[in-house]
């Protein structure tokens, strides 16, 4: 990923030149190849150059236009023709003349302020309009790019990254406890809060104008609620999903370095690597593809070698295969908090693969995340029982708990008595029994190490989040929405970014592109699941192109044993960690008695356990205390 820092001097005091510089220092991994800087008479804005060709025509940036407009440009356009033709018509040259950050300063200068509504893809931008003394920072809607911005009194900074920030003379941050209760009490971050009081995050979709009269938060662009697309056959679905998805990939496979494919062997990974070696073979892209996946000898559960094997015949690709014996957690931690700027771990497994393909030359790696999200969806039955289908919903629910045979049997069942207690009452009063019930059900299953306070900090905000009502065309498609711009998932984003970075890495991810999520909104929801087929929809586009054996797959790999094993392993490590004076419980937060005591047993737990779920809470404690140690030291009572 390329990297932007600047800062903006709303009183129009000059731009020391060190003080931009001192912003790009923390963040200089981003400066692959090179970083350049512009200073204005009250602005300056940098850009880090990372080592990725997006097919275009590239230029030293900041970018900057002869009418006083300037520009830092991180991520990739993927509607660059329609730009074109849209805000330059007069303009005779190709468009593969002009560099992704010239056709956004195109955009601006036909739509002023409304640009960003104008552009498609994985970005976050700073624009600086000197004319008019104007800033403008934006992020695409899918959040797949990082932007910070830090107001302080006559300056806003803003940068790719919270450290660059931090690295401000001017700046005195400290931990944001509404935000830490979010993340760490519920795995949710709002988009607008950093766990870092008084620096904040472009939220997805949105464009931040910032002039000497204030600052203005605006949506850009967001998903029509009330579209609906409807066709003949479930196979015109299945088409129309195969030529999305195949765009989704092709769009991702833009670059002039080796793409990596991170492949399990899973239903999701190996689509986009057999799509992605399918439109290479059909000269749709001449780009170099190598994948890449971790196996797993000795723990049946988890090793998918041999779907790797029917990959690889079917693509005729190659797969770089390394083995697994053990997961561990606290594996280059301080390097993983540094970069990912908010507490959470990684297993390490995921650093060994991303590792190996830069090792190999690759600068993107193409990610299976989301798959799941949006296409194991169940709130399409909802709207089957509303119509009065009951038999069909019962057929459904047979149909998938048939499928997955890894899950426990009649959990579809349950799943869905739970969608429809949330879905049919009123709105009203679906909150109203929430907010009598919830308080003790959330805090019956979290764990007890926290503070009273900050536990009820983290429920309180869970249940004041606001709900959407936004007029969809049904249950489906409000399900869909609320998983594309989850806070959930925009954690989840977010670490494997950091992580990706780490690298020096660009981590894509093909089911997260705009359009292919439109369209699976649109789309009657029981096309999705067709018949109750867990990604029937899926499953049928990919005839062809996917193996047999993995299309009709019937399990997912579990990693619950291996994942618990870890953490009984490194539970002496976890013990240093967690002290009774450790920075978490001075700043109030963890409760120093009740971890001891915890602790006392906690190994046994997770030794016993069939879920992941006390792995899961021990590595999130134990991240926000490194997160804690990392950023504040002993500062951070």
């Amino acid at each position: 990923m390329s990297g932007i820092v600047g800062l903006f001097n709303l009183d129009g005091r000059p731009v020391e030149p060190s003080e931009l510089k001192g912003l790009a220092a923390a963040s200089a991994h981003r400066a692959v190849d090179g970083e350049d800087f512009w200073i204005g008479s009250a602005a300056g804005i940098g850009h880090q150059h990372a080592g990725v060709t997006l097919g275009s025509p590239t230029e030293r940036q900041p970018l900057i236009s002869p009418s006083g407009l300037v520009i830092a440009f991180d991520g990739r356009l993927d509607n660059r023709q329609e730009i074109l033709d849209a805000c330059s018509p007069s303009v005779r040259s190709p468009e593969a003349a002009w560099s992704d950050a010239a056709l956004v300063l195109a955009a601006y200068g036909a739509c002023g302020e409304a640009f960003a509504a104008r552009l498609n893809g994985d970005f976050a931008l700073a624009l600086f309009d000197s004319t008019n003394r104007r800033l403008l920072l934006a992020r695409d809607r899918m959040g797949a790019r990082a932007l910070y911005y830090c107001p302080r009194p006559g300056t806003v900074l803003f940068a790719s990254e919270i450290k660059s920030l931090l690295a401000h003379r001017a700046v005195r941050s400290g931990p944001d406890e509404d935000a830490l209760a979010d993340l760490v009490i519920d795995g949710y971050s709002d988009g607008t809060r950093t766990c870092f009081q008084g620096v904040y995050s472009v939220p997805p979709g949105h464009v931040l104008i910032v002039t000497t009269d204030g600052r203005v938060l605006r949506p850009h662009w967001d998903f029509d609620p009330a579209r609906e697309i409807r066709y003949r056959s479930f196979d015109d679905y299945a088409q129309g999903f195969r030529a999305l998805f195949a765009e989704s990939v092709r769009r991702r496979l833009r670059s002039d370095r080796p793409v990596a494919v991170s492949v399990s062997g899973g239903l999701d990974s190996s689509s986009i690597f057999c799509q992605a070696g399918a439109l290479i073979k059909g000269g749709a892209t001449p780009t170099d593809l190598r994948g890449f996946a971790m196996t797993f000898p000795g723990n049946p559960a988890a090793d998918e070698a041999a779907y790797l094997d029917h990959v690889e015949t079917a693509s005729g690709l190659p797969i770089v295969r390394q083995s697994v014996s053990a997961l561990r957690l606290l594996a280059d931690v301080e390097r993983t908090i540094w970069h990912m700027e908010m507490p959470g771990l990684t297993w390490d497994v995921q650093s060994t693969l991303l590792s190996s393909a830069r090792q190999s030359g690759c600068t993107v790696v193409l990610d299976g995340f989301f798959g799941d999200q949006i296409l194991s969806d169940q709130a399409y039955l909802v709207d089957l029982f509303r119509r009065g289908r009951w038999l069909t919903v019962r057929r459904h629910l047979r149909e998938s708990d048939a499928w997955m045979t890894d899950i426990e049997p009649g959990l579809s069942k349950r799943q869905f008595r739970s969608t429809l207690v949330r879905a049919l009452p009123p709105r009203w009063l679906f909150r109203f029994v929430k907010g009598r019930t919830a308080r003790g059900r959330l805090g019956r299953r979290l764990p007890t190490w926290y503070t009273a306070k900050f536990l009820e900090r983290g429920i309180e905000r869970s249940l004041s989040r606001p709900n959407l009502d936004r007029g969809f065309a049904s249950s489906h498609a409000e399900h869909f929405y609320k998983n594309a711009t989850s806070g959930f998932c925009q954690v989840q984003i977010h670490r494997s970014n950091a992580t990706g970075l780490m690298h020096g890495l660009d981590v894509a991810y093909p089911f997260r592109d705009r359009d292919l999520v439109a369209f699976l909104m649109a789309i009657p929801g029981e096309m999705v699941n067709r018949d109750g087929v867990p990604k029937a929809l899926l499953r049928r586009a990919m005839r062809g192109i996917l193996p047999d054996a993995i299309r009709q797959r019937r399990w997912k790999a579990d990693f619950t044993g291996a994942g618990n094993r870890a953490i009984v392993s490194e539970f002496p490590a976890i013990l240093r960690v967690l002290t009774r004076d450790s920075l978490a419980v001075q700043a109030g937060l963890v409760d120093g008695d009740r971890l001891a005591h915890e602790l006392t047993t906690f190994e046994r737990r997770v030794a016993g356990a069939d879920t992941a779920l006390p792995a899961w809470q021990i590595g999130d404690l134990v991240g926000l205390e490194l997160w804690l140690r990392r950023f504040f030291g002993a500062a951070s009572s």
